[in-house]
């Protein structure tokens, strides 16, 4: 018969916390070991006469709480081999807030007997000091997890062991990004003993006391949190009854045009390197998202939470190379097998057109992805030169038909074609060009505008050719970088 490991919970106090059985138990134990000597439940056991091993100089030695925790696994492990019963015993419950319990599990338990042994928990204090029930909603979050979630307010939310003003500091403002500064939290200590203490201040001032490892954070619902349900629920108020009459009017097909405008708006952020207004755009965008997504929610169509499963899922799964076995080790690769999941996907669903790109796409932007789709059949030129020698042809084609007066419509599409598909070979956006290009002309001419008034002319009255002469002062100026 393998050996057995006792994991038993001390309970968030002192001894008159302790369940009989457990302290029974301990007390016929030949050999007790404690994660740490610093709870009060050790303390008055040791008083007592109980010899109790801790694990404190482990802590002392290692840099990282991990380590911690593997060295304990392993000194426990090397008693399991030595006797047949050890005892291991933990502050609070053994499955609330114990990482060494969850290894042990993982490691110890295939090998040997484990037994957890409950006990009362520092939550279950926390209940009866805060008086709220637990139906209501809570959540309990290491300190230092809470970048990895979406805090929403929602429930009560609970942060244990926040041992020291560095710790506090760090939890305070990571609950910046989510709660309001002035947020009301508790700062409960040493719940269940003498020196039992709360405190409710504003989160701005949580870390201007003392703690110590008997510190919890808790946070009351909140319903200024910031966070996507937030977002969420502030649409769904606006479209509900006594809510904004325009947004209650809107469709899927009457939003076309803010959605159009929005991304258009992030673009030019963008182009203008402003990153404050960007924020400001990209919020603008998700409200457009979060609209659309609860129109379809009304109609019960869909709702936001499957938005939100199918791009996820999509991400994973077209990244087999991240989240799977797959090697992608240039960009180039990465491309490759995107195509690939992404032709695989779509081999099922006989509807789509071979080119199922968005017909609402600017026309450069459609030219260059309708390019892209047919080469990768093979329809595509070598080299360059295939690409600038269509060029030259469709230039002189418009030529053609400009002396004959006939299809110049027809030619001047062609050679904007042709023109999309040299940029690709150059690697280079067609709509990102324009773009820069029509910015360049629009500064030019507003400079050459501002010079014709320092020289104290109309420019409205201006000929072409004078106009072309302050034209070529503001190139020249631009190009020389002088500042006039």
């Amino acid at each position: 018969m393998s050996a057995c490991l006792h994991v038993i919970g001390l309970g968030p106090a002192g001894l008159e916390q302790l369940t009989l059985g457990n302290y029974r138990r301990i007390c016929s134990a030949k050999k007790i070991f404690a994660r740490t000597a610093q709870h009060p439940c050790v303390q008055e056991l040791m008083a007592e006469g109980v010899s109790v091993e801790s694990f404190d100089e482990i802590y002392a030695a290692e840099t990282s709480f991990e380590a911690v925790y593997e060295k304990i696994t392993e000194q426990l492990r090397n008693e399991l081999k030595k006797r047949a019963e050890v005892i291991y015993t933990v502050p609070g419950h053994p499955m609330v807030a114990e990482r060494t319990v969850q290894l042990i599990a993982e490691r110890l338990a295939p090998e040997y007997n484990v037994v957890i042994h409950p006990a009362m928990s520092f939550v279950d204090e926390i209940f009866r000091v805060l008086k709220f029930d637990p139906i209501d909603g809570v959540s309990i979050r290491n300190y230092d997890a809470l970048k990895d979630v979406e805090l929403t307010g929602r429930e009560w939310l609970v942060i244990p062991q926040v041992y020291n003003k560095l710790i506090a500091s760090e939890v305070k403002l990571d609950l910046m990004n989510a709660y309001p500064d002035d947020a009301w939290v508790y700062v409960v200590q040493a719940l269940g003993t003498k020196l039992e203490h709360v405190d409710k201040l504003p989160l701005y001032e949580m870390d201007h006391r003392d703690f110590d490892h008997l510190t919890t954070i808790v946070l009351p619902p909140n319903s200024e949190v910031i966070s996507f349900y937030k977002l969420v629920k502030v649409m769904r108020t606006l479209r509900a009854e006594g809510g904004c009459a325009w947004d209650r009017e809107q469709t899927h097909d009457t939003l076309k045009q803010y959605l159009i405008e929005e991304s258009y708006e992030v673009l030019e952020a963008i182009e203008k390197k402003d990153m404050y207004n960007l924020c400001e755009e990209l919020g603008d965008l998700l409200l457009q998202v979060v609209f659309h997504a609860q129109i379809a929610t009304e109609a019960s169509i869909f709702e936001v939470q499957d938005v939100l499963r199918g791009v996820i899922q999509k991400m994973i799964r077209r990244h087999p190379h991240v989240f799977g076995e797959e090697q992608a080790e240039t960009a180039d690769d990465v491309i490759l097998t995107w195509d690939r999941i992404k032709l695989k996907e779509k081999e099922s669903d006989k509807r789509r057109d071979f080119f199922n790109d968005p017909k609402g796409l600017p026309a450069l932007m459609w030219a260059a992805s309708t390019q892209r789709r047919v080469a990768k059949t093979g329809f595509d030129w070598s080299d360059i030169e295939g690409p600038w020698g269509k060029v030259k042809e469709e230039l002189q084609e418009l030529e053609s038909a400009l002396t004959d007066g006939i299809g110049i419509r027809e030619e001047l599409g062609d050679l904007l074609f042709s023109i999309v598909n040299l940029s690709r070979f150059l690697k280079l956006d067609t709509e990102e060009v324009l773009r820069d290009t029509i910015h360049k002309f629009q500064k030019r001419f507003l400079k050459m505008v501002e010079l014709s008034e320092k020289n104290d002319v109309d420019f409205g009255q201006l000929s072409l050719d004078e106009m072309d002469i302050f034209w070529e002062k503001a190139k020249s100026q631009e190009k020389s970088g002088n500042k006039v």
